[in-house]
């Protein structure tokens, strides 16, 4: 669009600049901030007269389905399937980290048992006990399930 609103009002010449500049400057940004979802299971039967059925996987967000019978169930409790929908670069690669280890950290279950650590002992990052204090974090992290499995689906990069 700037590229028109340019070309208009100076030269053709300044609109082809403007064009290739914003067309740069997009790849860049998709490139720098991948888009990715966490996945679900799906089970689809054969129309046909055949019973023949296959599992797909699908986005656990509502972002991209419509179909309100259509329910995605989550994988096994403490496996985690996640879909890269965007090249997997080096200037990319924390950022994608850093989604997959925040979703870890909100829905796994922590490893070690941090109830009985001073908080002088604790690592510098560690934000220590909640408000609700530490036996109320333990309980909430009992609930959680251990995490076993990362399945990165490189399927369409």
């Amino acid at each position: 669009m700037a590229a028109v609103l340019v070309t208009i009002f100076s030269s053709i010449e300044n609109g082809i600049y403007t064009s290739i500049a914003a067309s740069g400057f997009l790849l860049l940004v998709r490139i720098a901030h991948p888009r990715g979802s966490f996945l679900g299971k799906v089970t689809v039967r054969e129309s046909s007269g055949d019973k023949s059925q296959r599992d797909i996987f699908l986005p656990l967000d509502k972002g991209g389905i419509t179909h309100q019978d259509l329910k995605v169930v989550p994988p096994s409790p403490g496996v985690l399937v996640y879909r890269f929908e965007e090249s997997y670069l080096y200037p990319n690669a924390s950022i994608v980290n850093s989604v997959l280890v925040d979703y870890v950290k909100e829905n796994m279950r922590r490893g070690r048992d941090m109830t009985n650590v001073k908080l002088s002992d604790r690592p510098w990052n560690d934000p220590g006990p909640g408000r609700g204090g530490a036996a109320q974090d333990q309980t909430d992290n009992e609930k959680r399930p251990v995490l076993h499995a990362i399945v990165l689906d490189f399927s369409t990069v």
